[in-house]
């Protein structure tokens, strides 16, 4: 029975040959397996952002966020999606926050 890192690592090849709903089917096994894998549900976010879901997509990454809030890159992915919503005040404070998180500052 593959693992959850398996799961993650074919999901993430999936999504890099651009079949996204492939890979979140991985991905979604993977977070089956540990609901705490703050990456795997990132990587949901990015998929369903491919897939222009993004109120879903926001959920995703908003979870990775709650698993490990102190993640840079988290912030970072949930500004870019606010943005593509057009909810730039939130976007720009998501930036915010992960600026004021990455090391040295």
């Amino acid at each position: 029975m593959p693992t959850k890192e398996e799961h993650f690592g074919k999901g993430l090849t999936l999504y890099g040959q651009n079949k996204y709903e492939e890979a979140m089917a991985e991905l979604q096994k993977a977070v089956g397996m540990d609901p705490s894998f703050a990456d795997a549900h990132l990587a949901i976010g990015h998929a369903l952002h491919k897939l222009k879901r993004l109120s879903e997509a926001v959920v995703a990454v908003k979870r990775a966020i709650e698993i490990n809030p102190q993640e840079p890159m988290y912030h970072t992915s949930l500004s870019t999606v606010y943005r593509d919503m057009g909810m730039i005040p939130e976007a720009e404070e998501e930036m915010a926050t992960s600026f004021q998180l990455q090391p040295g500052h």
